[in-house]
């Protein structure tokens, strides 16, 4: 029986589209297994982001090969899309394919590894499929390919379930919309269908993932089209929880804050709103789509709906012409609008976008320091914010995963990670209502299970007060 090994960098699209090739190459009779080494093919599902991401993409395919000479390598994902032709250029990399081909990885790596073991030469006169030319320094057209709905994966008590790709913002950074393509949005005809099946699998929670939810049915002519699906969603008996991955700022408005407040014990309360910088200035350079009044509007907007949500962001650190006065407006503005987490991106000269062309490149050394002074500050801002919720009750949805100790882990509505007892029989695909004891690793939260009898999610619309603990959290060794 062939195997497959597959490895994710980037996002949680990247990560929804690998389980999507898992699910498509298991139908092919594919068994997956942990390492290359133990391959028949080894696909990485590459990041372009940053020239970091290109470098580790370039690593990793050189391991897989150096790892087991015989796997078939192929490569796959935005690096592959922006810069083809430096991937078909490597000589351990058998196949590419670019985002606009993905949907045909799984059909079309069985192909080629059917006709080697009908004996012909692993050399092909392409690597990538016949249809698509390589390009290199992202210098190609922005594609509209067809968005292919694929089945999420279900394996977990959480699935990622795409539901947009593509952007049509053209930030002066990012590569994203040559990557990816422009704007395109699954039908919610079949985003319900798809959310139906999950529901019946025994999937707890749904996680909307896209490059730009925001833009939801803008394709189609839908206004609203976001908000009028998690209206319907909304409406099931039996749906289950709902997470957002990120939205941008400008579109965490009110109408869909109501509808998200309409059934609280079926939406989780954490926001990821990508800000990139505190500085206007800078903000305006990005070209953003809005001005730090705006962005810190709509979370205190947010908070009044949702007073214990978790709030986080991207940052990028460095981009041209940043000041120090200017990276300090960043870090003040953090503070002030109350981010409790934050994804830095030091910035990187991408290859095709505007800010490559623009003066004022600052220094690798500056970019690096300044990168490093947000994760300190990330560090403390996740901290201070678990602190918040030690000594109080929230629920738990528990998940097939464990620590470092052997302890379940799971997580609450506002994205709490909560460890249970080691002792404690809880079970995956549960919620537990549980007290918040303190830190364990890793800024984990150790939670004493009150009633092991699970809670439906139609009593989980009783309200749990949070009322800040007046002790200090302390480190738990020893399990409660």
């Amino acid at each position: 029986m062939p195997t497959l090994y597959i490895k994710t960098l980037g996002c949680k699209v990247n990560t929804y589209d690998t389980h999507a090739l898992e699910n498509q190459f298991k139908a092919l009779g594919y068994d997956i297994v942990e390492s290359p080494d133990l391959a028949t093919v080894s696909v990485l599902n590459t990041c372009s982001v940053t020239e970091n991401a290109d470098k580790e993409a370039r690593y990793l395919l050189r391991r897989f090969r150096r790892e087991n000479p015989e796997t078939v390598v192929v490569a796959t994902g935005c690096y592959a899309q922006t810069d083809s032709q430096r991937l078909v250029d490597m000589d351990e990399v058998d196949l590419v394919f670019p985002n606009q081909s993905k949907d045909i990885v799984a059909v079309a790596t069985h192909d080629f590894v059917k006709r080697q073991d009908n004996g012909e030469p692993k050399v092909q006169t392409s690597k990538l499929p016949s249809h698509v030319k390589a390009v290199s320094g992202n210098k190609q057209g922005h594609f509209k390919s067809a968005l292919t709905m694929l089945e999420a994966d279900s394996s977990q008590t959480r699935a990622f379930l795409k539901i947009q790709d593509g952007c049509n913002g053209f930030c002066t950074y990012c590569l994203i919309p040559y990557a990816r393509g422009a704007s395109r949005s699954v039908a919610p005809e079949e985003v319900t269908r798809e959310v139906r099946r999950l529901i019946n699998l025994g999937i707890k929670e749904i996680v909307f993932t896209g490059i730009h939810i925001g833009d939801y049915g803008d394709d189609f002519g839908q206004e609203n089209a976001f908000v009028r699906l998690i209206e319907e969603l909304f409406t099931w008996p039996d749906m289950i929880r709902i997470r957002i991955s990120s939205l941008e700022p400008r579109e965490l408005g009110e109408d869909l804050l109501k509808v998200l407040a309409s059934r609280p014990e079926l939406f989780c309360d954490h926001f990821h709103l990508p800000l990139q910088a505190g500085s206007d200035r800078i903000l305006k350079l990005m070209r953003r789509s809005y001005d730090t009044k705006t962005y810190a509007d709509n979370v205190a907007l947010a908070r009044k709906y949702f007073p214990n949500a978790n709030f986080g962001a991207d940052i990028i650190p460095g981009f041209p012409s940043e000041t120090d006065e200017e990276f300090e407006e960043t870090l003040a503005f953090i503070k002030s609008v109350g981010l409790n987490y934050l994804h830095v991106f030091p910035y990187s000269q991408r290859p095709n976008t505007a800010a490559a062309k623009m003066p004022g490149h600052l220094p690798g050394e500056i970019v690096k320091a300044r990168s490093a002074k947000l994760r300190e500050l990330s560090t403390e801002l996740k901290e201070n914010y678990l602190r918040r919720f030690v000594g109080t009750e929230t629920l738990v949805l528990w998940e097939k995963d464990t620590d470092s100790q052997g302890r379940v882990k799971g997580h609450s509505t506002n994205y709490l990670e909560v460890c249970a007892p080691q002792h404690v029989a809880v079970q995956p695909g549960t919620v537990n209502r549980v007290l918040l004891k303190g830190f364990v690793e890793d800024l984990r939260l150790l939670g004493k299970v009150l009633d092991l009898a699970p809670v439906a999610l139609a009593a989980a619309a009783t309200e749990i007060s949070i009322e800040a603990s007046k002790s200090e959290p302390e480190m738990i060794g020893a399990e409660a």
